[in-house]
């Protein structure tokens, strides 16, 4: 009897755990809604972000911010932030490197070192891609892109780049180091889709968004 009298006890206070977390999921209490994407983002006079625009068109006026390197400036940039009644805070804001394309004619040479290719996709007026870079941080990769052609297929055009990657020289292979960037292509308002090409580990890979 005194086995069933405890195994009671324990039955009673797993019964009244289960009632606390019921009460505690009910309440009206609204947890905030939180985000990590690509958006530009705009900085004041001080540095702060002001306003953040996300790939969907969305546009936010920031409540609560935090400082960027450059005033008066727009950012593409990798955003944690959390929404709520419309109003967003922005808890962490890190660069993308975004630049327009070089033209293939006014490059003496086109360097291309490696990278490990991990995806790419059209968003808020830019081609995104992730990759993988391998590095000890020892020293700063340059990037560009290049526009090697525009193809016209009578009304079909294509627009052709080139990932374009210089690595240091005292930077050793030794991890992989993930990181995005962005090509703007609103400008490229008569083409219909984009090729890129990046040299990889495995030889060149091209892609077409």
């Amino acid at each position: 009897m005194k086995s069933l009298s405890v195994m009671g006890s324990f039955l009673i206070a797993l019964i009244g755990l289960c009632l606390f977390f019921v009460s505690c999921s009910s309440d009206d209490t609204q947890v905030p809604s939180y985000y990590i994407n690509l958006v530009e983002a705009d900085t004041n006079h001080d540095t702060l972000v002001t306003v953040i625009r996300t790939d969907n068109g969305t546009t936010y006026n920031v409540t609560q911010s935090i400082k960027a390197a450059t005033p008066d400036t727009t950012y593409r940039c990798m955003c944690t932030y959390a929404v709520e009644d419309e109003q967003l805070t922005v808890y962490s804001l890190s660069h993308i490197f975004s630049a327009r394309p070089y033209k293939a004619a006014d490059l003496d040479t086109l360097i291309t070192d490696p990278v490990k290719f991990i995806s790419s996709w059209r968003s808020g007026g830019y081609l995104n891609m992730q990759i993988g870079v391998m590095t000890t941080d020892a020293d700063y990769h340059k990037f560009a892109f290049c526009e090697d052609s525009i193809g016209d297929r009578g009304t079909y055009k294509i627009a052709y780049f080139t990932l374009l990657h210089q690595r240091p020289k005292k930077d050793a292979e030794s991890y992989t180091d993930d990181m995005f960037l962005s090509i703007p292509i609103s400008s490229y308002t008569d083409c219909d889709s984009f090729a890129l090409s990046v040299q990889t580990y495995e030889g060149l890979r091209q892609v077409v968004r």
